[in-house]
């Protein structure tokens, strides 16, 4: 037999290349986690910071920020946001807890879709003049 005239890959070539793929994915799988992380973080960021315009709004209009607590999900009428403004991949209306009173106030996203690992951490801001802060963020 000629072996000039057969084509193909050996099995030697065959697993050498499936070695280098697994070892491609063994590192870049980490890596796409960490942007699933920052991904989420920067949503809540973006959900909290549609809250923190709406109470700027609401404080220049009655002289101090919405005086009760509320959620998202059923934000008061008198103020900018409207249920549905939130609901994102990660987030929804009703992951958005804020804490108020005329002098202050603050807010918790917590994540409540998307993957099982994310459930429950959260992006928060207490200060609106400080940096965010939360589980989803260390």
């Amino acid at each position: 037999m000629n072996r000039k005239n057969k084509a193909g890959f050996t099995l030697v070539e065959l697993m050498v290349v499936a070695i280098i793929v697994a070892i491609l994915a063994a590192v870049a799988i980490p890596l796409m986690s960490g942007n699933t992380k920052r991904a989420i973080a920067t949503e809540g960021q973006a959900g909290i910071g549609t809250i923190k315009t709406a109470q700027q709004v609401y404080k220049a209009e009655h002289g101090g920020y919405y005086p009760s607590s509320f959620n998202c999900a059923t934000p008061p009428s008198d103020m900018t946001i409207k249920a549905g403004d939130f609901a994102g991949k990660y987030f929804g209306d009703s992951s958005y807890q804020v804490t108020s009173s005329s002098n202050t106030w603050s807010v918790v996203a917590t994540v409540s879709n998307g993957s099982s690992s994310y459930i429950g951490k959260q992006v928060s801001l207490t200060d609106p003049n400080a940096d965010f802060t939360g589980s989803l963020l260390q």
